[in-house]
């Protein structure tokens, strides 16, 4: 038996690749004779970096930026396997996770 898994990150608690893991440990516990590709995905949204550099053995890459209240804020890019192609969130400098409580 041949299964894929594919998620997207669990916003705030997982990545995509920690998912699948997670996923593909609970599928081998039942069906011990599976093969498992875990594909981690994304939809251009929260996760997006991580699945990618996470697909090409890439890094990310953390800086101090200044956030969108102009106060500086660590966010990250990501570098992907080819060491010359970063991909950059948003999301990281000036999303939700920097709303104030």
């Amino acid at each position: 038996m041949r299964i894929v898994v594919a998620p997207q990150s669990l916003k705030g608690s997982l990545t995509a690749a920690a998912a699948g893991q997670a996923i593909a440990q609970g599928i081998q516990a039942v069906y011990p004779e599976a093969e498992i590709a875990v594909v981690p995905v994304a939809d251009g949204g929260e996760g997006t970096v991580q699945a990618l550099v996470d697909a090409t053995g890439g890094e990310m890459v953390w800086q101090t930026v200044t956030g969108p209240l102009g106060e500086p804020v660590t966010a990250f890019f990501g570098l992907l396997g080819d060491g010359q192609t970063a991909v950059i969130e948003m999301a990281s400098a000036a999303g939700l996770p920097l709303r104030r409580q």
